[in-house]
């Protein structure tokens, strides 16, 4: 077992996209020697995950095998780093369990990197999972910084147990506390996301929604299933990330 030296701070905003509202949670920022992944899912729910039905009508397990995960530690391009969940409310469940600080429960073992829980409904849409890594973090050192450049984006790809929920990609600055330090996307797997499609309060009568700006430095990505009114089950793996400058 992996064992990580926490650093707290952060903060994440999941709203559903047909709703308005936020949430806030310390993010752990772990110094890691392991290696992780990194995902993307429609923004209609499902892409693949636990298991697909054949045209027979048989069942099949679908492949969960990250391309860019190795013991929850993060490998693509430019981007490397520890990974990690955290979610809101305090009755959500979420495995593995990162909130800790010191390690995850259970921790994350060879090329699977994923999340499995129930995010509970909210009037407000307040609430959130996260499956998250640092993005400049070379093996055993402490997090740093990414500077976003001038054109291209990332291309998410993930494993979305049906029926799958929405699913954001968040970008966090070095101040994720602040509202203005995060941005999001609809995630629809393995298709690109720009980074100017990136903003802050992407969901629908979000405000205000501020572009992602070329320079600006982030220090982390996740994964974020969105709060609804009602339960949301979730099961969703990370695949594969391209980060196209």
């Amino acid at each position: 077992m992996r064992i990580f030296e926490a650093f707290l701070k952060g903060s994440v905003c999941a709203v559903l996209l047909a709703g308005c509202g936020s949430s806030s949670n310390d993010t752990p920022m772990f110094n890691s020697t392991g290696t992780g992944s990194t995902t993307t899912s429609t923004g209609t729910g499902m892409t693949t995950g636990g298991e697909m039905t054949t045209g027979t009508g048989a069942t099949m397990p679908i492949d969960k095998t990250s391309k860019v995960a190795d013991n929850g530690f993060v490998t693509a391009g430019p981007w490397t780093g520890a990974g990690f969940t955290a979610t809101e409310p305090a009755g959500a469940t979420i495995t593995p369990d990162c909130s800790s600080g010191t390690e995850c429960t259970p921790p994350f073992a060879g090329t699977e990197f994923c999340m499995k829980g129930t995010v509970p409904g909210t009037p407000t849409y307040a609430g959130f999972a996260m499956l998250g890594w640092n993005v400049n973090q070379p093996m055993g050192a402490m997090p740093d910084v990414w500077m976003v450049p001038a054109s291209g984006g990332i291309t998410v790809t993930v494993a979305n147990a049906p029926p799958g929920p929405p699913l954001r990609v968040q970008l966090q600055g070095v101040d994720p506390k602040d509202p203005a330090g995060r941005w999001c996307a609809p995630l629809a797997s393995g298709k690109p996301i720009l980074w100017t499609d990136f903003k802050t309060n992407c969901w629908t009568g979000g405000t205000p929604q501020t572009p992602l700006a070329a320079g600006t430095a982030i220090q982390q990505s996740s994964i974020m299933v969105p709060g609804m009114t009602g339960d949301v089950p979730y099961d969703v793996c990370l695949i594969d990330i391209t980060v196209a400058p």
